[in-house]
């Protein structure tokens, strides 16, 4: 009788990044065979499709998944290991093969394509833990809530990744830095409030991000003081600024300077809720996917996922 337990369960995106994924799956294959790492695989078919497929194999007694895909590929089967009801999210295993065009959060990991390391750590069950965002938020009406691993943006932050999606193609870095600056020029700043372990900022906010690790939109680092284990969110408050001030600094957001900005906030908390105090949503997106609007909620479960490190 087949013991699940000891099985790898590769969910592949055939859609993420710029490679031929059967050249991708062959190579990664051909190494698990000779490294003789038992493995099962599933192809994703659809956005949301890696999240439901993983609840159902927990089910099936499986207990280690392995993400091929980039940070949208993480998030959904991240978010079907919280949501499963079988065992405590941290009793199952999650590697990571980064193969997608942004790869932020095995950036934060020094997790990289390197499947002879891969491999290794597999067989020691090299492990360690991070916490995990959850976000409680508006969609269409309904009360949503939803996982992430690595950071959620607000505000300007989430009228990029919107308008991003819009886009036919996949986006690069490139693509990204351009639309950052580009799209500023459309943006008209929210006012919101923020609410935080018994404080209060309000005003107009260029973006918020919570952060449970560092790096997001292919290597930016919107809260470079997150730890992804002190059980505490990482937030950044960029308050009114002006477009030129936000162009000349945009350096910034890869040198993990950010906070040196004299008109940018940080902040480390438990909790806090962000409301619109104006007539327009405020948008919400989760890992670089857009999620919903205001009012949300982020709050943190301490060391809710195991991954395989190198």
């Amino acid at each position: 009788m087949k013991n699940n337990n000891e099985i790898w369960y590769c969910v592949m995106n055939p859609t993420a990044g710029k490679r031929d994924h059967t050249k991708v799956w062959k190579e990664i294959q051909d190494k698990l065979v000779e490294q003789h790492v038992k493995y099962e695989v599933y192809f994703t078919k659809a956005k949301k499709d890696a999240e439901s497929f993983v609840i159902g194999k927990v089910e099936d007694g499986y207990r280690k998944f392995i993400a091929i895909g980039g940070d949208g590929t993480v998030h959904e089967i991240v978010n079907g290991i919280m949501k499963q009801e079988v065992v405590a999210s941290n009793q199952l295993t999650l590697a990571v093969i980064p193969v997608g065009t942004g790869n932020d959060w095995a950036k934060h990991h020094n997790i990289t394509f390197d499947l002879d390391k891969l491999c290794a750590s597999l067989k020691q069950e090299k492990t360690d833990v991070q916490d995990m965002g959850l976000a409680s938020f508006s969609k269409n009406g309904d009360y949503k809530l939803e996982y992430f691993n690595n950071v959620a943006g607000m505000a300007y932050d989430a009228f990029v990744v919107e308008q991003l999606e819009k886009r036919t193609g996949k986006p690069n870095k490139l693509i990204y830095i351009f639309s950052v600056l580009s799209l500023l020029f459309k943006y008209k700043l929210q006012k919101a409030s923020v609410k935080f372990d018994n404080s209060e900022k309000t005003g107009k906010f260029y973006t918020i991000n919570v952060g449970i690790c560092k790096y997001s939109g292919g290597g930016m680092s919107m809260v470079p003081h997150a730890l992804h284990s002190d059980g505490l969110l990482a937030l950044t408050l960029a308050g009114q600024l002006k477009k030129i001030d936000v162009l000349l600094n945009t350096y910034r957001f890869y040198n993990e300077s950010l906070l040196q900005h004299p008109k940018i906030d940080s902040y480390q908390v438990k909790e806090l809720e962000v409301t619109s105090m104006d007539d327009n949503p405020i948008a919400l997106e989760l890992d670089g996917e857009m999620a919903g609007h205001n009012p949300v909620r982020f709050t943190i479960v301490e060391k809710g996922l195991r991954f395989v490190k190198m």
